[in-house]
């Protein structure tokens, strides 16, 4: 349990105060059996939390089930949460345990819950609050203790707002709120993601460990990853495979790297051969938290408090890391 920890810890590569104290959150939370509700954009890495948060409870030797909501609709949920008796449609000719069941004694992880149907909902709520189901076809009551977990991309409070989802579910699922902050939120964390990323797939294509040259990573963390994590992963992974060396630079990236699809404009680090000796990742990492630092304080005129909103940090850190970068500022003007 302790290694399938540490590997998903890993992805998520907690160095930034905001990814801290989200992990701080879940130590105090993951031994409780409440209802947690993970919240963020697509490909925050919103399920390697959840298993965390499993991993981290009392149920860690029990099952683990994931599943994503916005695949499901009217009996197709049912059938997939609660199960079905022989005959409770055409082709059921056998019992199946749905997934309330198969997460007996574990953790139920329900990925696009803001897109599960108000009729479905009803369902789910009475769930929650009986702790006891029927499967499809049945009379027979069956318990549940399954801990939930559930995560959505949307705006749940919104959705609550315009009368599709129901606000007594919202408020049962969201006892404990996890709000996962994009990565370009967090671009300190993105040299160390290149670097997991690079040692994860080179072993997985059983190659010479390979590394990202300095020019080639600044591009990286300068970028604002619309698809987070996730797609920074997809991206390690297909320059590592194009890389005919042992260093990545900006010439083995994809040939849409320099156009729209990247949003990098049409130059590629054109200085990047005459760069000096390659620089550690603590350097690239103060360099991009650096940059966050000022492009907040730039765009709140200076002032601290909205520019440590922005950044999702206390005023105190942030004041704290300005005295460390050598950041100086004048309210009103451009910071330096």
């Amino acid at each position: 349990m302790q290694r399938a920890l540490a590997e998903v810890v890993s992805e998520l590569v907690v160095v930034s105060d905001q990814m801290k104290a989200i992990m701080a959150l879940i130590s105090k939370v993951a031994r409780f059996d409440v209802p947690v509700l993970i919240q963020g954009e697509t490909g925050t890495g919103k399920e390697l939390l959840a298993r965390i948060i499993h991993q981290r409870s009392d149920r860690h030797d029990r099952p683990f089930v994931a599943v994503n909501c916005g695949t499901l609709t009217g009996d197709l949920f049912a059938d997939k949460l609660f199960g079905h008796e022989p005959g409770s449609f055409t082709g059921a000719s056998r019992q199946v345990r749905g997934c309330f069941e198969l997460a007996a004694q574990g953790t139920l992880f329900l990925d696009e819950v803001s897109d599960i149907l108000l009729p479905n909902q009803v369902d789910f709520l009475r769930v929650l609050e009986d702790g006891r189901f029927r499967r499809l076809g049945g009379e027979q009551l069956v318990a549940s203790d399954a801990r939930i977990v559930t995560a959505t991309n949307a705006d749940l409070a919104a959705r609550v707002a315009e009368g599709r989802f129901r606000r007594d579910l919202y408020y049962r699922l969201r006892v404990v709120p996890l709000l996962v902050p994009p990565l370009r939120q967090r671009r300190v964390a993105i040299p160390g993601l290149i670097d997991y990323f690079s040692s994860q797939f080179a072993e997985k294509h059983e190659r010479a460990q390979v590394s990202f040259h300095p020019k080639a990573v600044e591009l990286l963390v300068n970028y604002d990853w619309p698809g987070n994590v996730r797609q920074l992963k997809n991206f390690v992974e297909r320059a590592l495979i194009m890389c005919p060396g042992r260093q990545v630079s900006a010439r083995d990236f994809p040939a849409d790297f320099g156009g729209d699809t990247y949003g990098f404009g049409s130059s590629r680090a054109p200085a990047e051969e005459e760069a000096g000796p390659p620089r550690s990742l603590e350097e690239v990492r103060t360099e991009a938290e650096r940059r966050a630092i000022i492009d907040a304080l730039t765009h709140t005129a200076g002032r601290r408090d909205d520019a440590a909103h922005l950044l999702r940090i206390s005023a105190r850190s942030l004041r704290q890391k300005m005295r460390d970068l050598g950041i100086r500022f004048s309210r009103g003007q451009q910071v330096s």
